[in-house]
């Protein structure tokens, strides 16, 4: 059986600026700290990723990790979920490792990771 498990949830800000201020607010409520800044995001420790602009989901996104990305795909595609084959991911040996659903929930995007 597959196992899903929540990496971390993806807030969405309209800039830099607004990214940092939430970062800050989130690092503060909860005894965060910034653990890694990307020119597209900023993690407030593991739980999230405060991104720079708001590309994908309305609100953000969920990371969904498990062992097997491609095992899960097949999973959801049972359940007629669709990808965004632009966003895949491959480890050294192919493997895919990262991808968007194209399906968004209650106003997020998902993807899937290991």
């Amino acid at each position: 059986k597959l196992k899903y498990t929540i990496k971390h949830v993806g807030i969405n800000n309209q800039d830099e600026d607004e990214a940092q201020a939430t970062a800050q607010t989130l690092c503060a409520l909860f005894g965060l700290e910034i653990s890694q800044e990307t020119p597209t995001a900023i993690f407030a420790g593991e739980i999230f990723e405060v991104m720079k602009h708001s590309r994908r989901g309305v609100h953000g996104h969920v990371a969904i990790q498990t062992d097997d990305v491609e095992a899960a795909m097949a999973d959801l595609q049972t359940k007629g979920i669709t990808f965004q084959e632009d966003t895949i991911r491959r480890d050294e040996a192919g493997k895919i490792r990262f991808v968007y659903l194209e399906q968004q929930v209650a106003g997020f995007a998902f993807h899937l990771t290991t």
